[in-house]
């Protein structure tokens, strides 16, 4: 416990370690941190057997019952279960001690070891984790260590822990320098930001380790953008490190745009894009009419691994799993780029297909068909890019050519080309070869320019069309 710290200050959480010495000794430690904390974080890092974790319980509740009502979980309280272990095993001991004791925990080292026994792989990782969580009611936080499982990893895994499992992270540090502490602050401000959690639930993260270092590798240090209340300052930290301002490092922000575009009524083309103030996230509503069903439309540009077919710039498409998550590849300029993504099936308002990427090139949209008649459906996009910086390096001054480039050329091309491919593909199936033909034949024409377009080594953008 830091005996040097300011007896002023009243903090929202103070982790305790406890553990390590006698119950009486670590009771007392609490006590003292109580009187600066609205919660406690008693931290045993696996120190006790069940028996001296329910020790500890009973204990405090004989010394001051009171500080039960102050703790918010304990971390790890009981030792690695013996023999081969599993997830599923460590929590039922856990679960029991929190039936038992009323006190909630937290998983850390759990974590870890369900990292090494998968190696890493996120589906295998979860599909675990969902399985061991099965009647669970005592996990109180998920802690995560980026240093320890990988920034890609433990963002994926903080998005999965509270909507899939309904259980909050702490993103957490392995005394770090101020690089690591860094990233471990930007992963919690941009965790929070993304799941949109109420400020009242939020827990606080553990990155408190910078004041335990002699030096830092950060000049200013980390521990110069805390302030004396103990709130690291993420946005002035941010700035200072990548001159990112906190709404770039989350890209979720999206331009301001309508939410949708109706269609024209002669069938053509509409589109409108925005970007935000750095230039790198471009926003865009689109709407063509398209002269078949929404069933078929939907039907069609679900079936993702097709897409390079009315997507040229798409090297592939591929299905990593049962269909949700898929590995896309595109080619610009010789450069490419690659990315994960998940989506969904959509049925209301309208039939249609949601993703997000989850690595890789950031992106996100909705495609909907809305059904006109039986015969005739409108095709609404809104999506949103994050620009890669080389991306925007290969093209000077991209803010706004980029924005032009993606509504007049990438985007427009795509729904036109799915527009006459599936109307080939359906004159085919309804034995009409010659239109089918000439509909292939436009289609690939255009693929031709398309790639042309994308090879050409200086391409105008003060503002002329290609």
């Amino acid at each position: 416990f830091n005996d040097g710290m300011d007896q002023f200050i009243m903090y929202n959480s103070l982790k305790v370690k406890v553990g390590h010495q006698d119950i009486e000794d670590d009771i007392e430690s609490l006590s003292i941190a109580c009187q600066q904390a609205k919660w406690l974080r008693p931290d045993a890092n696996r120190a006790w057997t069940e028996t001296e974790a329910l020790n500890f319980s009973s204990n405090i509740q004989k010394v001051n019952t009171d500080l039960i009502g102050r703790i918010e979980f304990v971390e790890e309280p009981i030792k690695r279960v013996s023999g081969s272990w599993s997830l599923a095993k460590q929590m039922i001991t856990l679960e029991r001690w929190f039936n038992r004791t009323g006190i909630k925990y937290g998983l850390d080292e759990s974590i870890a070891d369900l990292f090494n026994i998968h190696e890493g792989d996120f589906n295998a990782m979860t599909n675990d984790m969902i399985a061991s969580f099965t009647g669970i009611n005592g996990c109180a936080a998920i802690v995560l260590k980026p240093s320890r499982l990988g920034i890609e990893l433990s963002m994926r895994l903080s998005k999965f822990a509270y909507k899939e499992l309904g259980v909050p992270v702490v993103f957490s540090s392995c005394f770090d320098s101020g690089v690591g502490l860094s990233y471990a602050a930007f992963l919690s401000a941009v965790s929070n930001l993304i799941l949109g959690l109420p400020r009242e639930n939020l827990l606080a993260h553990g990155i408190g380790t910078f004041s335990m270092l002699d030096g830092d590798t950060l000049c200013p240090s980390f521990g110069s953008y805390v302030n004396k209340e103990g709130i690291l300052q993420v946005s002035s930290l941010s700035r200072a490190l990548y001159g990112l301002s906190l709404d770039e490092m989350r890209g979720s922000s999206p331009p301001q745009i309508p939410d949708d575009m109706p269609a024209r009524a002669d069938g053509t083309y509409e589109a409108l894009t925005a970007s935000s103030t750095s230039g790198r996230e471009i926003s865009v509503v689109a709407s063509l009419l398209l002269p078949f069903s929404d069933d078929v439309a939907c039907a069609r540009f679900a079936d993702l691994p097709q897409a390079s077919r009315w997507s040229p710039w798409l090297s592939s498409v591929a299905y990593l799993d049962a269909g949700r998550e898929s590995e896309w590849t595109l080619n610009v300029r010789g450069v490419k780029f690659s990315w994960r993504a998940v989506s969904d099936i959509i049925q209301k308002p309208y039939k249609g297909i949601r993703w997000e990427s989850i690595s890789g090139l950031k992106n996100m949209g909705i495609v909907e068909f809305e059904p006109l008649d039986e015969s005739i459906c409108v095709m609404k996009v809104r999506m949103t890019l994050v620009a890669p910086r080389i991306l925007a390096n290969l093209f000077p001054g991209a803010s706004v050519f980029l924005e032009k480039f993606l509504q007049d050329k990438l985007l427009k091309w795509s729904l036109e080309m799915f527009r006459d491919v599936v109307k080939g593909d359906l004159a085919l199936e309804k034995g009409d070869v010659e239109l089918g033909d000439a509909l292939f034949s436009a289609a690939e024409g255009k693929a031709n320019a398309i790639e042309a377009t994308l090879s050409i080594p200086d391409m105008n953008i003060g503002g002329e069309d290609q």
